[in-house]
């Protein structure tokens, strides 16, 4: 893992060869920036002109409460309950409530799952008790310094031969091959106490243990009641070593070489956001005229939870875990519409969609993804999109389902957006969103902005330069089972502009200045996925229509109930998230 092969970029400072893992590091994200993830595996790298790092108004790491209530019962003697609530109480910034709600919970799970371990490990005779202190494996020299280590819980057998950690996760369960895995069993069979700050000083003070292990275990404990605790490593060291050296040490050496640039969430964190050429900078892009509280990352999918309930956008942010999201047909539908259209638009060559792609019958290649009966439904859909294919025309590149991110340094915001097809030729841009409905009158151009606020988000992003040209067309495909029809914006007509500004200011500016993010329960709470978190959720039929702003919506299709004259921005809101599927990106 030589550090020669990666050198800070122009406007850091700091030495490159100080280099610092966590096991969870090693996990693969196929959105994660490589070269992000290089700079954070360098803690001494910083900017040259550093700049204020301001913090949220609130807890912002909820497993990190957990972690400190769970310290205080294994070590300090307390009660649960009591550790608990004194946590919650003695934290430095407040708990939303609804975190709060899952603090407890975690707590309780964990403790019930780390019953389950102690009575399995009884049956061979095997006793556990916590240990305070991580493990770290370091290696320094003159000039270089590593540290691998694994956040968790630790323990071990009173005579120290048999070793334990313990891996959180939120909600997922992992993947007993993954490289973090290995990395986790390693710096167990190989790792030394620490008795300093594993995160706050290199090298690490450490102290040596008095036993050889001769057994190493990773178990993985994922914090809700129903789920067992899992084992995914029980071995000798040798084995751990073995292990690592075969999954996880390529990984971490890939890791520390950096590599190519991509924008999205990890911008906001990123010590080069001031400096890197991939992440466009559009001041003004979010019309607000203050900073906020601290660097946050935003996208509609952020301001559609917040236009439903602020409480939901809140504990999304914080990756509290949800429950499972509807999957009714329009969830369904649209997902297998959209992976068809991105698959067939990113063929080579750029070939326009045909009918011949959709031979009645067949699924062809969509037979990977759906089902015979979801593609005799999709189908309809798609042939209406075949007469008005954006690859009808030429292009000079095409790009489907890209990551797009720009940071709005006015707001202090990461802004990000995930079109469906983004097209460049003759100087201007074409970006593109498609809609699959029932009804051909649900998305009028007259309303689509309001309605559709991705659009209004995409010609500001056109507008301030975001792609490089300044001109360019947004366009809103909507396929019907009897056809398909094409809205577009102009992104330099001032009427467009304008309405597109208003849209986005007014979905931004409450949740840019919101400390408190209170719950506003509705007949929406049936299928938000939080909603067991929320002290304040009210039970609804799942089945009763969801009445918004005068509006009727079914709760199973999403489609708007009869000839609404009007459908408020926030009614499309409630609309769009039942049919949209519900996605995030779990940090541990």
């Amino acid at each position: 893992m030589a550090t020669r092969d990666w050198s800070p970029p122009d406007g850091l400072r700091g030495p490159a060869g100080v280099i610092r893992l966590t096991a969870s590091q090693l996990d693969p994200g196929d959105r994660r920036c490589p070269e992000f993830a290089a700079l954070k595996a360098r803690p001494q790298v910083w900017p040259r002109q550093s700049e204020r790092r301001r913090f949220p108004p609130w807890e912002d790491f909820p497993l990190g409460l957990v972690m400190e209530a769970l310290d205080a019962v294994e070590f300090d003697g307390f009660e649960l309950d009591d550790a608990v609530e004194r946590v919650l109480r003695e934290s430095r910034s407040p708990a939303h409530p609804g975190a709060a709600v899952w603090v407890r919970h975690a707590c309780h799970a964990y403790v019930e799952a780390s019953a389950w371990v102690t009575d399995e490990l009884a049956g061979e005779g095997v006793r556990l008790r916590p240990e305070r202190q991580a493990r770290v494996v370091q290696h320094g020299s003159a000039v270089e310094m590593r540290v691998l280590t694994a956040w968790g819980r630790w323990y071990a057998s009173p005579d120290g031969t048999v070793r334990e950690f313990r891996r959180l996760r939120i909600s997922r369960s992992g993947d007993a091959g993954a490289p973090s895995t290995a990395a986790a069993a390693f710096v167990t069979a190989a790792g030394l106490r620490a008795f300093g700050s594993v995160y706050r000083e290199l090298p690490v003070e450490v102290g040596p243990d008095d036993a050889e292990a001769a057994r190493v275990r990773v178990v993985e404990v994922v914090l809700d009641s129903d789920a067992p605790p899992k084992v995914l490593f029980d071995g000798t060291p040798e084995e751990a070593r073995r292990v690592y050296g075969e999954r996880a040490r390529p990984v971490a050496a890939d890791l520390i070489r950096g590599g190519s640039r991509r924008p999205g969430s990890d911008c906001a964190d990123c010590k080069i956001r001031t400096g890197c050429e991939a992440l466009p900078h559009a001041s003004g892009l979010l019309g607000l005229d203050d900073r906020g509280t601290h660097r946050r990352t935003w996208s509609i999918t952020t301001a559609r939870r917040y236009q439903i309930c602020p409480a939901r956008a809140h504990l999304r942010d914080l990756h509290v875990p949800g429950g499972p999201a509807a999957q009714g047909p329009a969830v369904r539908r649209g997902v297998v519409v959209h992976e068809w259209l991105r698959i067939a638009h990113g063929r080579p060559g750029a070939h326009p969609c045909s009918a011949a792609d959709l031979p009645e019958g067949d699924p062809g290649f969509a037979a990977e993804f759906m089902t015979p009966e979801e593609y005799r439904e999709a189908r309809a859909y798609l042939l209406g999109h075949v007469e008005v294919c954006p690859l009808r025309q030429v292009h000079e590149e095409v790009v489907t389902e890209p990551k797009i991110a720009a940071y709005d340094p006015a707001a202090d915001v990461v802004v990000v957006a995930d079109p469906d097809l983004i097209a460049r030729g003759g100087g201007r841009v074409l970006y593109r969103e498609q809609k699959t409905t029932v009804s051909p009158d649900r998305f009028g151009a007259d309303e689509a902005l309001e309605q559709v606020p991705q659009l209004a988000l995409a010609v500001l992003l056109i507008a301030h330069g975001v792609f490089g040209s300044t001109a360019g067309t947004v366009e809103l495909e909507v396929m019907t089972p009897i056809g398909a029809a094409v809205h577009a914006f102009d992104a330099t007509d001032p009427a467009v502009l304008t309405e597109a500004r208003r849209v986005i200011a007014r979905l931004v500016r409450d949740w840019h200045r919101d400390v408190r993010f209170d719950a506003r329960p509705g007949p929406w709470c049936a299928g938000c996925t939080v909603a067991r978190w929320c002290p304040d959720h009210r039970e609804h039929d799942p089945a009763a229509p969801i009445e918004v702003d005068g509006v009727l919506i079914d709760p199973r299709t999403g489609e708007v109930l009869g000839t609404a004259d009007a459908v408020s921005g926030r009614a499309a809101a409630v609309s769009a998230d039942l049919v949209e599927p519900e996605t995030e990106e779990v940090p541990f």
